[in-house]
């Protein structure tokens, strides 16, 4: 009698498939939390602006710029005021300085979560309100703070008060 040590075609071909229905079912759930990752790594970026932005307030050289008039100047409405367009706006230009990007795209272009709609993500996207209390809100606009790529028409911005 033949001493086989080995295991039969049969007996692999039901371990393979085993083995891709457990991948079939496991990938869905992999790829919802890379995103999630995604955007928590955006939520980071969210509130190291508003520190920034904070930072920026308190310089006394962009208050007593000629072109800072007060919160209410920068930021007429919730949305208004782009963070990364501060060619006239001392605040955004001193909170670009503090974060070390150099141009408005480069913040923008560091984002890691799908934005909504496609393409990338734009200067445009990244806006922050003061109010008049001195409050702070930054926004990341067509992001999907819940982490699901903006799936049903459900979409939720990125936002650090």
């Amino acid at each position: 009698m033949k001493n086989n040590k080995g295991f039969s075609l049969v007996e692999l071909i039901i371990v393979i498939a085993i083995m891709a229905i457990l991948v079939g079912v496991m990938a869905p759930q992999l790829i919802k939390y890379i995103e999630k990752s995604k955007v928590s790594a955006d939520t980071q970026l969210a509130d190291s602006l508003h520190t920034a932005v904070l930072t920026a307030m308190m310089d006394p050289e962009v208050v007593n710029d000629s072109r800072y008039n007060g919160a209410t100047s920068i930021a007429s409405g919730a949305h208004n005021a782009t963070v990364l367009d501060g060619t006239n706006d001392p605040v955004a230009s001193a909170a670009k300085e503090i974060l070390g990007v150099s141009t408005s795209g480069d913040l923008a272009a560091s984002l890691k979560s799908t934005r909504v709609g496609g393409g990338a993500f734009t200067a445009n996207d990244i806006n922050y309100e003061i109010t008049g209390t001195n409050s702070l809100s930054v926004w990341i606009l067509n992001s999907d703070a819940t982490g699901s790529k903006g799936r049903g028409g459900n979409t939720t911005p990125i936002v650090v008060k």
